[in-house]
């Protein structure tokens, strides 16, 4: 494996290298989309199921990572026609909420209304969401 050094800031994502035979490895994908431009890094995901495996390629360079999109996408690679497309966060991965919390309070008098919830958390910081008796209040 060659390794590269270079100046420039990382820009982009990775790309999604798919649909790959059992057979590639990861020095072989970092051998092929080094000649589009010098590889960050690539990342073999092979799961112990029928799926085939995939990898994740990072370029330094963003118009080298869009080169290889344009240049291995649909090629042949051990026989198998690769899919590359830039990489997506997966659905079920949603945004950061780790400095986000949860607040449930029962038993409230049916005279309490959403708007009286927020002002009663309002000192507290960014209220996100109120809900009361199916009715959401969005802050």
């Amino acid at each position: 494996m060659v390794a590269h050094s270079c100046k420039s800031q990382h820009f982009g994502r990775p790309r999604y290298v798919g649909n790959l035979s059992r057979d590639v490895t990861e020095v072989l994908i970092l051998q092929l989309f080094s000649q589009i431009g010098p590889c960050k890094s690539c990342k073999m995901i092979t799961e112990h199921t029928s799926n085939d495996p995939y990898c994740f390629v990072e370029f330094y360079e963003h118009r080298d990572a869009a080169a290889a999109l344009a240049a291995m996408n649909g090629r042949k690679i051990l026989g198998k026609e690769v899919k590359v497309n830039w990489a997506t966060t997966p659905s079920s991965q949603k945004k950061d909420t780790s400095n986000h919390f949860h607040v449930f309070v029962g038993d409230l008098s049916p005279e309490i209304t959403t708007e009286d919830i927020k002002s009663a958390f309002a000192p507290f910081g960014k209220i996100s969401i109120a809900h009361k008796n199916g009715q959401d209040l969005e802050g």
